[in-house]
């Protein structure tokens, strides 16, 4: 099991304080999604790559001059493809946009449901009160008729859980609905019931009751990188560093570690400004792998690596990884700032 949040860590928050924790659209979830996903043969295909293997490949510049033309009529994959290339690119008007379109055209399709939710999800992070409000409502309705549609879809349940667990009661959130959550999957996924319920206690404040959680997930899932990531996010936001170094580090150290979960451990590493050396030699393994996932791009895999390096005071390689992120996404706006910062082009 791989148990990742959304590339990202995006959140809900504008001026929605309390939406703060919510993590639409999780990483770890798009990487057991990409295995449900099934290529619709209504896309038309590149002599090399199908618009899956381009995301899978982070190489989001040729997914878009494939897709772009494709989008039109009743072609609801080709807009279902085209508003995700769009949403690694952070680019949530045209994400929502494009997905909306799917959406409408194919309503019962749960994947582009679950598509349209994240969507919404991130654009609310920009949005003012109001429109952040609106944004929020739709998104859970989103995830609920995806969840309608595809009850045996993990990825979707969980975004929902995920939802239930960190929003507030007036815009669809509920601790109720999302222990409901976790006892209607805890037969089939257990770990995953069970970090369900950690997540719903940490909010609710019952720490005890969260580290209870973490470990039982952790048992379950016999120690798996991906779960003690998920107990790793959860002591950074309490700010125990030892113990939060120590379960990246196990983690890492995990016979079962997939190439997704050293793009995460480096991530977290990132945001806490702990043991850079560490995080840069994960990322790089997960660029080297050869097993990238659309939940983790390339292209941002390289931007990140950038800000590793260039947090441990290497500019001229912060800047070729910049550059390699730009190769594949000319229009990430990130590298192309982070550049123009160091006084490159």
């Amino acid at each position: 099991m791989n148990k990742r949040p959304v590339m990202r860590e995006n959140r809900i928050h504008a001026c929605l304080l309390p939406l703060a924790g919510l993590r639409i659209g999780l990483r770890i979830m798009w990487l057991l999604l990409a295995g449900c996903v099934l290529f619709l043969p209504t896309v038309a295909q590149a002599a090399d790559a199908s618009p899956r293997e381009l995301l899978d490949g982070g190489r989001i510049d040729e997914a878009l001059r494939l897709l772009t033309p494709q989008a039109n009529g009743n072609n609801a994959a080709a807009f279902n493809y085209l508003g995700r290339a769009y949403f690694a690119l952070a680019d949530w008007d045209n994400a929502v946009r494009f997905c909306e379109r799917a959406a409408q055209l194919d309503p019962a399709n749960a994947e582009f449901q679950l598509w349209l939710g994240r969507s919404y999800g991130e654009k609310a992070n920009s949005a003012a009160a109001l429109s952040a409000y609106s944004l929020a409502r739709k998104t859970v309705a989103a995830f609920e008729t995806a969840h309608a549609l595809d009850r045996k879809n993990l990825p979707i349940a969980r975004d929902l859980a995920e939802y239930y667990a960190t929003a507030p009661s007036i815009v669809g959130g509920g601790s109720d609905k999302a222990l409901a959550l976790a006892a209607e999957i805890a037969t089939a996924h257990p770990s995953d019931a069970a970090w369900i319920r950690a997540m719903t206690a940490s909010h609710s404040g019952d720490y005890q009751g969260a580290e209870r959680e973490y470990g039982e997930s952790l048992r379950i899932d016999h120690n798996s990188a991906a779960a003690y990531l998920e107990l790793a996010r959860y002591l950074r936001g309490r700010k125990a560093w030892d113990r939060f170094q120590e379960a990246v580090e196990h983690a890492v150290q995990s016979s079962r570690i997939q190439p997704i979960d050293r793009y995460d451990a480096a991530e977290v590493l990132l945001k806490t400004d702990r043991n850079l050396p560490l995080a840069a030699q994960q990322m790089r393994a997960y660029i080297q792998s050869g097993h990238t996932q659309e939940a983790a791009p390339l292209f941002r895999a390289h931007f990140l690596l950038g800000e590793i390096l260039l947090k441990s005071g290497d500019t001229a390689q912060a800047a070729a990884e910049y550059r390699a992120s730009l190769a594949l996404a000319s229009s990430y706006r990130p590298a192309a700032d982070a550049l123009r910062r160091l006084g490159h082009r």
